[in-house]
């Protein structure tokens, strides 16, 4: 009847109020059965551009495990892999606003942001004599301050940096990399970190920015002739189907890094922050293991799938970037930073 339909629509605004309060009162009363002393646990995000079932994967998988053991169930970690939530650019940008918890990926990928440049200087080529040199000396005092004035200013802070890489490399499409002169003229994808593509154009490249994702489809059309990464991303993302050259410059090696929003980091407790650090070193384990078995057998697999497989004169290639660092020097990091990091390796 048209006078119950009146009568319906005047009464279904009140009736909407009616089941939000009926609604709130379950949920308060829902709460109030809880014991005492027992809140609900707190869901964070944490998110990378890696391929799932990389070692990537399984380090944060392992992370958010620990994570809620180590907080007494206290956090929740949710894990999101394959750029989910977006590039590294993105990811870095959503945890500045505070609208994503975490991230992981390469440690130095933070300099992308305004007040993080120090960090520039964990891509200088050959800093690093080793992986475990790396952690040891960016986990001591030398860093320690720099991370807090990064978090300060970026809105970024590394809370942890565990997780050994694969040392970078150079994979090309069309010709084998033996010596510095066979990098000129090529176009290389290439982070869009500020001393890697310095590295890169003193060889003569052409750096192409590209995000992950697009590295694959890149490789196969023709649009970069190579790209700058370890075994831990490469294979995963299987960028030896389109690029059949290989070339083991070693030219950096590196951590993964543990990131945080600092506004959300400034919302947690000790007991909550520490659990986050400790659940980072255990992830760091995972990922240093199963890179390392990664390593062992990648070259295998590369060879098996028609790949050349060489290491090239690493110290003509050392010779040939001696000097990339020199432009970065008192402006990136604190000067004498560098000759500091290679007096702690001898």
């Amino acid at each position: 009847m048209p006078g119950g339909d009146m009568m319906n629509r005047k009464l279904s605004p009140f009736l909407a109020r009616g089941a939000a309060i009926v609604l709130a009162l379950s949920a308060a009363a829902a709460g109030a059965l809880l014991p005492a002393g027992v809140a609900q646990a707190r869901e964070m995000k944490i998110a990378t551009i890696a391929a799932s079932n990389s070692p990537w994967d399984h380090a944060m998988r392992a992370f958010a495990d620990e994570a809620g053991k180590q907080s007494g169930n206290d956090l929740q970690v949710h894990v999101y892999t394959d750029g989910q939530l977006g590039d590294i650019s993105k990811i870095l940008s959503s945890m500045q606003l505070g609208t994503l918890d975490m991230g992981y990926f390469g440690l130095g990928s933070v300099v992308l942001l305004r007040g993080a440049q120090p960090l520039n200087i964990l891509y200088a080529p050959y800093l690093f004599k080793s992986g475990e040199q790396a952690e040891r000396i960016i986990n001591s005092d030398e860093f320690a301050k720099i991370f807090d004035d990064v978090a300060k200013k970026s809105g970024v802070r590394v809370f942890a940096a565990f997780g050994i890489r694969s040392p970078r490399a150079l994979q090309t499409v069309s010709r084998a990399i033996n010596k510095p002169e066979d990098v000129k003229g090529l176009k290389l994808r290439v982070p869009s970190i500020p001393i890697l593509k310095s590295t890169f154009e003193k060889l003569g490249a052409q750096v192409v920015p590209l995000g992950m994702t697009e590295i694959y489809t890149a490789l196969g059309r023709g649009m970069i002739d190579g790209q700058d990464n370890g075994f831990d991303l490469s294979i995963p993302l299987r960028f030896h189907e389109e690029a059949k050259f290989w070339a083991a410059t070693d030219h950096a090696y590196e951590l993964t890094g543990w990131f945080i929003s600092e506004r959300v980091w400034q919302g947690l407790n000790d007991k909550q922050r520490q659990a986050l650090i400790d659940a980072a070193r255990a992830g760091g384990q995972v990922a240093t293991r199963l890179d390392k078995e990664l390593d062992d057998n990648a070259v295998k697999l590369l060879k098996d799938a028609g790949v050349t497989y060489t290491q090239p004169d690493k110290a003509a290639f050392k010779a040939a970037l001696a000097t990339v660092y020199q432009q970065y020097e008192g402006k990136d990091w604190p000067a004498g930073m560098v000759e500091r990091i290679q007096k702690m390796q001898e």
